[in-house]
Formats: C-alpha cells, sequence, structure tokens
C-alpha cells in the first residue's frame, strides 16, 4: 500500500489520469456514489459542504460504483450528466470502480482500513459512505452512508483536518535544503515530487534544479538556492 493515498493513480470519469496535485495538501473527502439510490440526493449536501470549505482547502472526490443494487448503471456520459444538470456538481469525479470484492480498486483497499466511529473497519456498507484523508494523505476519519453531508460530527472532522490547522500542512524551507521525496509547491503554480536535487546547476552554486521522474511525467524546476519553497510537511 503506497505510504499517502494521494499516491495511489486515479482515473476520472472523462478516462484521465486525476492529477493528485489537486489533492495534495488539501483535505479530501472521498464518497461512493450513485445516481439511482435513496440516497442520491445527498450529491446536494456533497456540493454545498464543497462550495464551504474548498477555498479553506477541502476537495471532494466522487467514485461512481455500480456494486449496491446497480443503482449506478449508466455511462460515464450519463454519469457526467446526471450530476451536472441534477446537483450542479463541480467536484471530481472518478471512473465507476469497485468498492468491495476481488476488484476493489487500490484506493479503497487503502479506504477501507480505516474504522469508524465504533471500531468497525472492512467493506464499504452501501453508496454514500465517506472517507475523510489529510492533506498528507492520511485517511483520518470514516461516515457510514446514513451520516448527511452536513451532520455535525462529519463537518467537525472536516475542519479539523483542513489545511492551515493547528498542524499546517505546508512548511517554508530554502531551495538548498530540499531533498528527494520532498513535495513542494511552485511559486508560478502546479507542485512536484522531488526525484533528484542537481546542484550545482547551470554551471555555478547559485541554482539547484528540482527534478520529479516519476512514470506519470517527468517534470524540472530550476531555482535559486536561498528561493523559498512551499513543502508539504
Amino acid at each position: 500500500m503506497a505510504t499517502s493515498a494521494y499516491e495511489i493513480p486515479i482515473t476520472t470519469l472523462s478516462g484521465e489520469r486525476l492529477d493528485p496535485a489537486l489533492l495534495r495538501g488539501r483535505a479530501t473527502l472521498v464518497v461512493n456514489v450513485a445516481s439511482k439510490c435513496g440516497m442520491t440526493v445527498q450529491y446536494e449536501g456533497l456540493q454545498a459542504l464543497y462550495d464551504r470549505y474548498r477555498d479553506r482547502g477541502l476537495m471532494v472526490v466522487g467514485a461512481p460504483c455500480d456494486q449496491f443494487a446497480g443503482q449506478e448503471p449508466g455511462t460515464a456520459e450519463d454519469i457526467a450528466e446526471f450530476c451536472s444538470t441534477s446537483y450542479s456538481v463541480t467536484f471530481p469525479l472518478t471512473e465507476k470502480l469497485d468498492v468491495n470484492g476481488d476488484h476493489r480498486h487500490p484506493l479503497y483497499e487503502a479506504l477501507t482500513e480505516q474504522a469508524d466511529s465504533v471500531g468497525a473497519s472492512g467493506d464499504v456498507e452501501w453508496n454514500f459512505e465517506k472517507f475523510l484523508v489529510s492533506p498528507r494523505g492520511e485517511v483520518v476519519a470514516r461516515f457510514r452512508p446514513t451520516t448527511q453531508p452536513d451532520a455535525e460530527e462529519l463537518v467537525a472532522a472536516v475542519e479539523a483536518a483542513l489545511p492551515g490547522s493547528d498542524t499546517p500542512a505546508w512548511v517554508t524551507r530554502k531551495a538548498s535544503e530540499l531533498q528527494p521525496g520532498d513535495h513542494v509547491r511552485l511559486e508560478k503554480g502546479g507542485e512536484l515530487t522531488v526525484s533528484e536535487v542537481r546542484s550545482p546547476f547551470l554551471g555555478g552554486d547559485g541554482y539547484v534544479c528540482l527534478i520529479e521522474d516519476t512514470p506519470d511525467r517527468w517534470r524540472a524546476q530550476p531555482l535559486p538556492v536561498d528561493a523559498d519553497v512551499d513543502v508539504l510537511s
């Protein structure tokens, strides 16, 4: 299992890789969703929760799943249209995936290890079960399907997990202090996970080059050695 839930590759409803930079450094609520369930109205509450807290660092991710009484039977296009027209959903949706069983998605292998408020872990019970992931990618809370998105205990957990709470998710370090494994936020936008630090760079000691070299992408970012860089703590 990956050390962070945000390291697990996730495919979006449109078939693209969900950029992990959308999740790292944010609290994320992951919810298995369905379009034809008695609880489908929870989409409204999830969107309201996202609208309320997204500027403070909350992401909501919906994971369509057809494992519970066949209540998500549509195509990706059907699901996208339903969510947009019925509930004006703007948070990201994954491809249809299994949350239980032999073909359980690796994300849910990690999520379902988390116990709920009475200490029970394991299989997802039904549509709209909710898992809260910290800005560092740690699964920190689990709420069963009947817990509404505006429930006091869920909102309190979200507020406690938001970046900038008692333990900030980001710290500032000099570029010269960065090491492989650091996840950094770049001044001109974007984020990268450092695979290699090249120093000296550009023929002198005044610059370093941060390199991300992963199966998903290759990226290089030169920086002055005394540049302040935001690093996920």
